[in-house]
């Protein structure tokens, strides 16, 4: 037996567990890890001179979080806010860096999801500020966030003010 052989092999997982947060023109698909909660709807700290997406900032857990609409980031316009709405604290996945998490406005509540390679395939569709890819789960039109594109956007509006 060579050294090579005596490697061990890293095989893809065949099943990961992920959410379907929705928004009101579609929905986000992120691993279950990257959420850490999901609050009531709350109004945020107005922020002066912010880009539209950027609705200002929320205390959680005495951190301060942007509060992004992923739908406006997309050129949509701002959804209405209804009582059925939530906010998604994500992990920004750069827990030293200096916004290890931001939140996102949600149209209801999220759905748990088992994710496949059979049932995932990618769609066509140019990607907007803060997308990874646009993805299809057993047909069902998803998008799966830039985490680390989010973040860059809503640190450069910080860093300007």
């Amino acid at each position: 037996m060579s050294g090579v052989d005596a490697l061990p092999t890293t095989e893809m997982p065949q099943e990961l567990s992920s959410l379907l947060l929705p928004l009101s023109d579609g929905q986000l698909l992120v691993p279950v890890d990257t959420l850490s909660e999901i609050i009531a709807l709350q109004s945020p700290v107005s922020a002066f001179d912010a880009p539209d997406w950027y609705m200002g900032e929320l205390h959680w857990r005495e951190l301060r979080l942007p509060l992004v609409s992923f739908e406006v980031m997309r050129g949509n316009p701002m959804p209405t806010l209804r009582s059925n709405c939530r906010i998604a604290v994500l992990s920004s996945g750069n827990s030293e860096g200096d916004l290890p998490f931001f939140a996102v406005v949600l149209q209801g509540t999220p759905r748990l999801v088992r994710v496949t390679p059979d049932e995932l395939s990618g769609r066509e569709g140019e990607c907007a500020l803060g997308e990874l890819m646009h993805v299809a789960l057993s047909g069902e039109a998803a998008v799966i966030p830039d985490l680390a594109a989010l973040e860059e956007a809503c640190l450069a509006y910080r860093k300007r003010r």
